[in-house]
């Protein structure tokens, strides 16, 4: 995606603004021009000038970032987040943490992935206030001082594994023996998910900390929790929740245990296991309890864990030895937007520049590799996943014929809850993905632009269905001046073509985009299944919504020739056959790829189905016969004669009341599950009628007349015979063939002479004959 339009506002919620450009110095400005010119010539020498040091713990690291903690608060310990660009070994040991004074501080990695993020704490050092944090290459030859800070709550989650939920020592096992996942410092026992992962699925978690009793006195723990949890205070279980269940929403008698606890100090843990994707750990207490009946639990503050002294803070810019100043950036999960009817969502992310200002001033050139086949030129771009994953970004910046780079591996999944309260919407999410280019999307994220398209589509559908209806309560008004139209009326009815327009539109749009996959030389990456379930959503959009046939062919056609599995392929021979007979009214077309499905084992039943449709066209009843009750047999019937001439009987009335509100997408919908489940009814004949009904409101008169002519040769017999020769007969006036109508009309009376419809036949032939000059 080409993302150059300055001007364009952004979707999602940007952080600060970087820096000016005008930086006070000793309580002046420095003009702009010599920062730019300082800064370009920080940017010609940046290789030449001599490094700072990056040997530490008696070995030289590829990467530092430095961290600044403030000094008027005594913090004990920091955290710090940033991306490591790949440095990072898996166990973490190529990590060093030292202060200004250039010693080793006590440091723990708290998580490392998914991807290149990073986690970690550490210690800080009196009179102290600048830290570096030195990654990548050899881990360091001397061991870092151990930990020592006792502040803080730390919460460690890892990966849930079988135990026995109603034991305490069955749990925490199972937590020891369990894969990591992530951990870090958080402000109390209160949470609705796991802080440390995106993706929801079961995990097991333990806080562990201590907690600063103000004084001699009765404290009454409760915990409340999804599936199992277990508080202890000294290393003794105090309070439980054992087993699989929901969270305690009531403050009933006997949740609360109470405990005698002394000033001071005592040991903290609470363990817990999540066993679905839906997790609660909440720790509250009463502070000298008046009932049994727990009467005001509020949650155990922070303040108890010392929570103040552990400080959140952000990691400077990186600098490598290879480079002083390297390109830097930053990436936020900024929200979601849900698709109808898909459990994959649409993902905002927030990527932000904050690479020195010296590489990114005096003309440089950005461009973002968003992983996903996507690009943007913005400095900060808003960018949409069409779906979670791990992603491969890069930011390059270029100056002339140099070009730095920066690479992270970064996870994109829906938050566990919307950052800041705000809901992302669809619109402002298409806003961007309307732009991308599906050529360099996969199968699977090309389905997901699809669904997005389409979703878009319905909602004006849904808006113009609201409106007609609006218009015409508005022209049933009884109080409306005989003669006159109902400004309202007027009004909603415009709103109503617009939108059903628009919706065309991004449907065209959907089906344009998903083409791409199965256009010849076609690039898109995909897996079998992945292609055939693109085919299966944008092919019948566009036969049966958009009324696209040829478009549908194509897709179908070029399905076959991208997908290798057999019985897949099959599918899509059986179903471009059927376009090429029925729409197409090409028969001649179908005959290779029938044969194809055959030989690749295509589903009995629709191959049947689709090869009656075949020789009806071709005019040969009797094999078409054949193949529609082999059809039938094939499916199967297990319902009764009453059940099935019930559930026959609702399928019509459906389709007739959707033909005649002309609402014909519902109407075909219909007809495809009726003839999907009962193929021997095209012998009957009804079925067929409808279908040429069908295509003669939708204003595609060939394969209208391609019917009756099937149902001649299949069924000349049929009650509905007459019915279908005499709408054969209109689509034939309707393309301008007046000969041909005569004829059909002439059959019509000649074959068919207890029909009702004769008068009106009879007629249309005195027109037809009259205009004719006979």
């Amino acid at each position: 995606m080409e993302q150059n339009e300055s001007s364009r506002e952004p979707v999602l919620k940007h952080g600060p603004e970087p820096p000016s450009a005008e930086t006070p110095v000793n309580g002046r400005k420095k003009s702009l021009s010599f920062v730019i010119a300082l800064a370009f010539f920080a940017w010609l020498s940046a290789d030449s000038i001599s490094a700072q040091s990056f040997r530490r713990g008696g070995t030289e690291f590829n990467a530092v970032r430095q961290v600044t903690v403030p000094t008027e608060k005594p913090y004990s310990a920091v955290v710090v987040e940033f991306l490591h660009h790949g440095e990072i070994h898996a166990d973490g040991r190529n990590v060093a943490v030292a202060a200004q004074n250039k010693e080793l501080v006590p440091f723990r990695v708290l998580q490392l992935g998914p991807g290149d993020f990073c986690r970690l704490a550490f210690e800080t050092v009196k009179g102290q206030s600048e830290y570096d944090i030195f990654y990548g290459g050899d881990p360091p030859r001397e061991e870092p001082p151990k930990w020592t800070c006792r502040d803080g709550l730390l919460l460690e989650t890892r990966k849930f594994r079988q135990c026995n939920l109603n034991n305490l020592d069955s749990v925490r096992k199972a937590f020891d023996a369990a894969e990591p996942i992530g951990a870090d410092y958080v402000e109390n026992v209160f949470h609705g998910y796991n802080p440390c992962s995106l993706r929801r699925e079961p995990f097991l978690s333990r806080y562990s900390g201590q907690i600063d009793i103000p004084k001699d006195g009765t404290y009454g723990f409760i915990t409340s929790s999804q599936d199992c949890s277990f508080l202890l205070i000294d290393d003794k279980l105090v309070v439980s929740a054992p087993g699989r269940h929901g969270p305690q929403h009531q403050a009933v008698r006997g949740i609360r245990k109470d405990l005698q606890l002394s000033a001071g100090r005592h040991k903290f843990d609470y363990y817990h296991a999540a066993v679905g994707n839906n997790a609660v750990m909440v720790a509250a207490w009463e502070i000298d309890p008046v009932d049994e009946k727990p009467q005001k639990p509020e949650l155990i503050p922070g303040e108890v864990f010392l929570s103040r002294l552990v400080k959140h803070l952000p990691a400077g810019a990186v600098s490598l030895r290879t480079a002083r100043q390297s390109p830097d950036f930053t990436a936020a999960v900024a929200g979601d937007v849900p698709l109808p009817d898909n459990d994959v969502p649409l993902v905002g992310v927030l990527f932000r520049d904050v690479s020195p200002k010296s590489l990114t001033m005096q003309g440089a050139k950005i461009e973002w590799d968003f992983g996903d086949g996507q690009t943007s030129s913005l400095p900060n771009p808003d960018h949409v996943y069409l779906r979670p994953g791990l992603y491969t970004v890069k930011l390059s910046i270029r100056r002339g014929a140099k070009t730095l780079d920066a690479t992270n591996r970064i996870y994109v999944d829906r938050p566990p809850a919307a950052p800041n309260g705000k809901l992302h919407t669809l619109d402002e999410y298409l806003r961007i993905v309307e732009s991308y280019d599906p050529k360099k999307l996969d199968a699977v994220s090309l389905r997901q632009l699809v669904l997005a398209f389409e979703a878009k589509s319905l909602a004006l559908a849904d808006a113009a269905e609201i409106a007609a209806r609006k218009s015409h309560a508005a022209e049933e008004d009884p109080n409306r001046r005989p003669g006159t139209r109902n400004g309202t009326a007027i009004r909603q009815q415009a709103a109503a073509d617009a939108n059903l327009s628009e919706s065309d539109r991004w449907l065209a749009r959907a089906v344009e985009a998903g083409r791409t996959a199965f256009a010849e030389g076609s690039a898109v990456a995909g897996g079998d299944e992945d292609l055939l379930r693109l085919a299966r959503l944008i092919a019948p959009m566009a036969r049966f919504r958009l009324g696209d046939s040829r478009a549908a062919f194509e897709i179908w056609s070029g399905a076959t020739e991208r997908i290798s599995a057999v019985h897949a392929k099959a599918e899509c021979e059986t179903a471009a056959a059927d376009v090429a007979i029925n729409d197409l009214v090409k028969p001649k077309a179908a005959l290779p790829l029938l044969d194809a499905a055959k030989k690749h084992g295509a589903s009995a039943s629709e191959l049947h189905r689709v090869w009656g449709d075949y020789y009806a066209a071709l005019g040969d009843g009797k094999s078409a016969r054949r193949e529609y009750l082999e059809a039938q047999q094939t499916v199967g019937n297990s319902r009764s004669n009453i059940e099935q001439t019930a559930w026959l009987g609702a399928r019509a009335r459906s389709t007739e009341d959707f033909l005649k509100a002309k609402q014909y997408v519902r109407a075909i919908e219909e007809l495809w599950a009726w003839q999907r489940d009962f193929p021997s009814e095209k012998l009957d004949g009804y079925w067929t009628l409808l279908f040429a009904r069908y295509w003669l409101g939708r204003e595609k008169y060939a394969p209208a007349i391609a019917q009756a002519e099937q149902l001649q040769a299949v069924a000349p017999d049929s009650p509905y015979m007459d019915q279908l020769l005499y709408v054969a007969a209109r689509c034939e006036l309707y393309r301008g063939r007046k000969d041909r109508a005569l004829a059909t009309l002439e059959s019509l009376v000649k074959g068919y002479p207890g029909s009702p419809l004769i008068p009106a036949a009879q007629k249309a032939i005195v027109t037809l004959k009259g205009e004719k000059g006979d």
